[in-house]
Formats: C-alpha cells, structure tokens, sequence
C-alpha cells in the first residue's frame, strides 16, 4: 500500500474534534448536523467522536455502518461503555469494526443499560447521589434523603449501599431482613455526606441512626 493510502487509512485514529469538522464537514463528506450529533454522542471525546466518524463515513477498506440518523443513540452506549468496559466484548473501541461487532456492542450496552434501571447499584464511575438520583427525594438539614420504594425487593444491594458504614440489619445482604422491611413500606435513608446516617420505617415505628440506637426514644 502506498504512504499516501495508508495515511487515509489511520488518519481517523489521530484527529482532534476540530480536525474532524475541517477535513469531514468542510469537505462535505460529513452534514453539519452528523457533526454536531457525534460531538454530543461522544460527549466532546475525540477518541469517540473519530471512532464514530469513521462509522458514518466508512473509509476506503471499510463502508459505513453506522447510520447517520442513529448517531443519537450512541450517547447512551458510549457512556455505558466508558463505565463498564470490562464487561464488553471488545474493551477497545476500535476493535468494533463490522456489522456483527457493532451489533455485539449495542446489545451489551442495551443488557447493561436495563441491568442499571432495574438496580441503580449496578451503576459505576459515578457519585452515590448521582447513582441514585431518581430514588433521592429531596434534602433536609443538610441531609440527602432517599425512598427506596415498597416491594422494590430488587433494590437490596442499594440499601446495602447507601447503608454502609452503618450497623442497620437492612444493610448487610447476609442478614436477610431488607425484603421482610420492604415489603411493609418503603425504606427512608438520610445521609450527610459526613458519615451521619438515619434510616426510618413508617410501617415498623422504627427512626435509627447509624448505630441502629432509635433516636425518637433519645432524650
């Protein structure tokens, strides 16, 4: 192969996001608007965004295979890429070249994407607040608090998680009281960020700190 077509060949594995607009969207081979919907699905990345690029275009040795109207669709599966990479088939990106490869990729990402709506718990590479931003309800004193629903028996490993540090028998999965607890009332969890703690339980009259002590009866 001559220098000239080889440089053609890899070129997409070193260009910036500006490098992508000049010689993709001035060039005419890229719509302004794919443009715009890589940079957003790649989250500004330029290893992303050339990878994706390189799909919608195809080059000289690969047709495209990735359609410019699902472009869209790749924020969501580069994201749950970027967290969960080791549970992909492919742990470089780059090595996701055909059709079945691609396929194979989406539907990890859509398996690990349901996984984490079903069990937030599941979700890595992020904060605990914003892990479990649609249980939080709201703060109070400086306090986040969480709802883990009634009869989210799902949710275990959650209370477990937003449990720690704490001597609550909810908390600890070998205990085996979570799902009893749960399937009464939702499970109320406040947390500092400090390592203060509460926990309440409507339907068992239960208010506990950290130390499972109850502190309605204190004072």
């Amino acid at each position: 192969m001559k220098l000239k077509s080889l440089l053609e060949e890899i070129v997409l594995y070193e260009i910036s996001i500006d490098q992508i607009k000049s010689q993709f969207v001035d060039t005419g081979k890229l719509k302004p608007d794919d443009f715009d919907s890589i940079v957003d699905a790649s989250g500004g990345d330029s290893a992303y965004a050339t990878w994706l690029t390189a799909r919608v275009v195809g080059s000289k040795r690969q047709r495209p295979i990735i359609k410019p109207e699902d472009i869209y669709k790749y924020k969501n599966y580069l994201s749950t890429f970027k967290s969960r990479r080791k549970e992909f088939p492919f742990t470089d990106i780059n090595q996701i070249k055909s059709p079945q490869d691609l396929s194979q990729f989406i539907s990890t990402a859509i398996e690990l994407r349901n996984q984490e709506e079903e069990d937030p718990s599941q979700i890595k590479g992020v904060s605990k607040e914003q892990k479990y931003t649609k249980l939080k309800i709201g703060k109070v004193a400086g306090f986040t608090v969480y709802k883990i629903p009634k009869g989210a028996a799902k949710l275990k490993q959650v209370a477990c998680d937003l449990g720690s540090g704490t001597e609550w028998c909810t908390a600890h999965s070998e205990a085996g009281y979570f799902e009893q607890y749960i399937k009464q009332g939702p499970l109320y969890i406040f947390d500092n960020g400090k390592g203060e703690k509460y926990q309440f339980h409507y339907e068992s009259n239960q208010f506990m700190d950290k130390y499972d002590d109850p502190i309605l009866q204190k004072n």
